[in-house]
Order: structure tokens, then sequence, then C-alpha cells
């Protein structure tokens, strides 16, 4: 039953969204205790940050409807947005993997 409830609640923090201030200062404190865990958390928010600009760029370019062209509608968009690219990150399009192996190289020596 643990076990379920571990799981629920590592879901739960994955879903939060990209902009959450207390997001990041969990981020912050993981990163103090375990920097790995920490790097890759900052990786995948990094990536839902991402992939919510493209994602809001894919809105622009598309044609706009008078019929859901409301500031009301827009707004819910933009939320759903967000949620959308922070569920995409979780799952990942291998830019955070690609940030965190490019962080943890360690940089060469200068002569």
């Amino acid at each position: 039953m643990n076990d379920t409830f571990s799981t629920q609640l590592l879901q739960t923090n994955q879903a939060r969204m990209a902009l959450d201030v207390q997001g990041l200062n969990e981020i912050k404190a993981n990163n103090r205790v375990d920097g790995e865990a920490g790097l890759r958390q900052a990786a995948e928010q990094f990536e839902a940050v991402f992939l919510n600009m493209m994602m809001q760029s894919m809105r622009e370019a598309t044609g706009k409807s008078e019929l859901f062209d409301s500031p009301q509608t827009q707004q819910m968009q933009s939320m759903y947005d967000q949620q959308l690219t922070q569920h995409l990150a979780t799952r990942g399009i291998g830019l955070a993997d690609q940030l965190v192996q490019q962080l943890q190289q360690t940089p060469a020596k200068k002569p």
C-alpha cells in the first residue's frame, strides 16, 4: 500500500505546472540532497517550458476562429497547453536526456 501512495505522489509531483514556484523550490531542495536527481528535474522542467513555447508558437501560426476567440477560451487553452506540455515533458522528447548528458560531462582541462 505504501508503494501505491509513493507512486501517486511521484506522479503528482511530475504533473506540476512548469512555472510552479513551489515546484522550483522543491527542485532546489532536491538538488542540495542529490545533485543528479535535481539536475534531472531541472532538465525536465526546461523541456516543459520549451515545449510550452513551441505549443504557443504553433497556436499563433494557426488561423483564429471567431467562434473560439474569446479571452476566456484563450486563457483555458493556455492552461491546457501548459499542463499538456508538462505531461509531455515527463514522458520526454529527448531534450531533457540530452541536457543531463551535456551538463554531466566534465570540462576538458586547458593546457
